[in-house]
């Protein structure tokens, strides 16, 4: 497994409609899922674009618990 640029902690929740192709390749506990990587390109599965339904960015950091549209995964 490629070595990630970690960001944040593994443990904070992220938003179960948040995607990246790691986690189709590694499975959904990747550590793509929890913090941002210079090798991947996230969206919002309920958008299908970079942005949630908010307007505002998907990525691991964005996509937490007090988000509007934040579903525990």
């Amino acid at each position: 497994m490629p070595t990630f640029l970690r960001v944040v902690d593994p443990e904070q929740p992220v938003c179960r409609h948040l995607r990246t192709k790691a986690m189709h390749v590694y499975g959904r506990d990747t550590p793509d899922a929890f913090s941002t990587s210079r090798s991947s390109h996230y969206h919002c599965l309920r958008t299908q674009f970079v942005t949630g339904p908010d307007g505002d960015l998907s990525v691991p950091e964005r996509c937490a618990a007090g988000r509007e549209c934040f579903e525990a995964r």
